[in-house]
Parts: structure tokens; C-alpha cells; sequence
């Protein structure tokens, strides 16, 4: 069998959106060219993709600013609770307390000592007077210094 023959295919114009079977590179009814010229060059895809690129970097830099003034206004209205709550405590303590201190006793002051002072150191060149003995009445007898005294007890009383 021999190859045969058959119709042309079918055609659509671009430009008139006619179909037709015509086998030359024009459209038999608008004389426009059947091939569409190449529409989508490289560099559209790399702008295409920059702008989406770029928008998308927009869209998180708002979201991040409102997410941060969101932050600092509920800081701002957890800082003032925590404020007006200290306030109140405080002024119920104040209420509390007598005016005269706690008890009705006031608060004693805390004083200081005085540091010890030294003693003047006598001149060893002068001369010292030496003490001279009492006298003593008849039977009486001069305490020991060596000698302890000793403690008195207090009786012991059963209930």
C-alpha cells in the first residue's frame, strides 16, 4: 500500500481565531503568520521572580513590626498591673501598721558605741605615790584576793 494523501491539519489563527486548513505559513482570511513569536524571554522569569521575592520580604518585615508593637504594648500593660498592684499592697500594709509602729511600741533606734578610749600611760620618771594601809578594827580581817567568792544559792522550793 502507498502512503496516501490526506487534508491538511487544522489551524487556528492567532489573530483572528479562525480555523482553517491551509498549509502556507499565513492565515488564508487575516494574512497573519500562524507562529506566535517566543512571549517569555528568560529574564521575565528572573523579574517575576525578584518581585515576588521582594514582596514577600515586605509582607515579613510588616508582620514582624506589628508583632513587635504588639509586644511592647501588652509589656507596657503587664508593667502597669504589676505597678498599680504594688501600689495597692502597698498602701493596705501602710493602713495596717499603726501610726506608732507595730504594737503600739515604737521602733527603738539603733545607737552606736562609742569606741573604747585609751588611757594616758604615766611618765615612768615620775614618782608614784604608794597607797598606804587602812587600819582595820579589832577582830576584822582584810579579804583575800586570791580567794573566790562563793555564789549564794536560792532554796529550792517544791510545789
Amino acid at each position: 500500500m502507498e502512503g496516501s494523501v490526506g487534508a491538511p491539519p487544522q489551524r487556528v489563527c492567532p489573530q483572528c481565531a479562525r480555523i482553517s486548513w491551509a498549509t502556507g505559513p499565513q492565515c488564508p482570511y487575516c494574512t497573519a503568520k500562524f507562529r506566535r513569536s517566543a512571549e517569555l524571554a528568560p529574564w521575565m522569569l528572573v523579574v517575576a521572580t525578584l518581585v515576588l521575592l521582594v514582596g514577600f520580604a515586605v509582607m515579613f518585615y510588616i508582620t514582624v513590626q506589628n508583632v513587635n508593637d504588639r509586644v511592647d504594648e501588652v509589656n507596657t500593660q503587664i508593667d502597669r498591673s504589676v505597678n498599680q498592684l504594688r501600689t495597692d499592697v502597698r498602701k493596705e500594709l501602710d493602713a495596717r501598721i499603726p501610726p506608732g509602729g507595730i504594737g503600739g511600741v515604737p521602733t527603738p533606734v539603733p545607737t552606736v558605741d562609742p569606741l573604747p578610749t585609751e588611757e594616758p600611760t604615766p611618765d615612768p620618771l615620775e614618782t608614784t605615790p604608794t597607797p598606804t594601809p587602812s587600819a582595820t578594827v579589832e577582830g576584822e580581817t582584810t579579804p583575800d584576793a586570791s580567794a573566790t567568792p562563793t555564789p549564794t544559792e536560792d532554796p529550792i522550793i517544791n510545789p
